[in-house]
């Protein structure tokens, strides 16, 4: 089994880099790519901590685009890279903006004041979307997570506050110049029909996308099938992996949803298109 697409704490996951290891161990996952958001510090954990299973250092950048999400998945980065390096740095400037934002509309929402440390227990950790779901369902503002993202958290709701985004050119290329390749995350985020995402992905790789990420926790299983035919039509990588964020997501485990491709399909092409660049 292979997972190339999972969060840890030092992002919005809820368990650290060296925890997941352990519980991919537990699953006989063989390759295992960490993806925080925006941010690789928990890589040089996640690298360093002693197991047999193939660790690839990532990380998931949010793009800016007019409508939808965008998020792009980059594999086999070089974490010392100053491009990426760079563009942390400029993103988890625009994320403590936005943090403020938030936890202002929800000192407002609960009438008291909301610091951060309410909401994250480690103070490197970057504070996101799950971590203020959880304190709406402990403080009984909602009655369950997916209730708190309906409510108050979804694109346009009351707490939803974007930050500032990379643009998906430079997403792109800074993955490039960090010796990775380049994912479109679940694309059914983008609410787009088949038509609009193929033309898209044909856009995006004339650009530098290298794959999309067919197999996704996120993507309905009727629409598997059909992004898979949409990269072997445009000459995109396949990837897959289970978008885990521990008890601050919806899926349950790692692994989930990568049962049904084989390393054949996955990591035979990754690893020829690796020879390449």
């Amino acid at each position: 089994m292979i997972d190339l697409h999972c969060h840890s704490t030092a992002s919005d996951g809820s368990y650290a880099p060296s925890e997941l290891i352990k519980m991919a161990e537990k699953l006989n996952i063989t390759h295992f790519a960490l993806t925080d958001h925006d941010t690789t510090d928990g890589i040089s954990e996640f690298i360093n901590t002693k197991s047999d299973i193939k660790r690839i250092p990532g990380i998931e950048i949010s793009v800016e685009i007019p409508k939808g999400e965008l998020h792009i998945v980059g594999l086999f980065i070089d974490i010392n890279n100053k491009d990426l390096k760079e563009m942390e740095e400029e993103v988890k400037y625009y994320r403590i903006k936005r943090n403020e934002k938030m936890l202002a509309g929800l000192s407002k929402l609960v009438k008291k004041n909301v610091k951060i440390s309410d909401l994250i227990s480690n103070p490197n950790a970057q504070l996101g979307r799950p971590h203020v779901a959880k304190y709406l369902l402990k403080n009984n503002v909602v009655t369950s997570i997916q209730e708190a993202f309906e409510k108050y958290l979804q694109n346009g709701a009351p707490l939803a506050y974007k930050k500032q985004q990379i643009e998906v050119e430079r997403a792109l290329s800074v993955i490039k110049n960090a010796g990775g390749l380049s994912f479109v995350a679940h694309p059914y985020t983008l609410k787009l029909s088949d038509n609009e995402l193929l033309s898209l992905m044909k856009e995006y790789k004339n650009i530098g996308l290298d794959g999309i990420e067919a197999f996704s926790s996120h993507n309905p299983e009727d629409k598997k099938n059909i992004y898979v035919d949409i990269a072997k039509e445009t000459g995109l990588l396949i990837s897959g992996g289970s978008d885990f964020h521990g008890e601050n997501g919806k899926v349950s485990s790692l692994g989930a949803n990568t049962l049904e491709f084989t390393d054949d399909d996955i990591l035979k092409p990754i690893y020829e298109r690796l020879k390449m660049v």
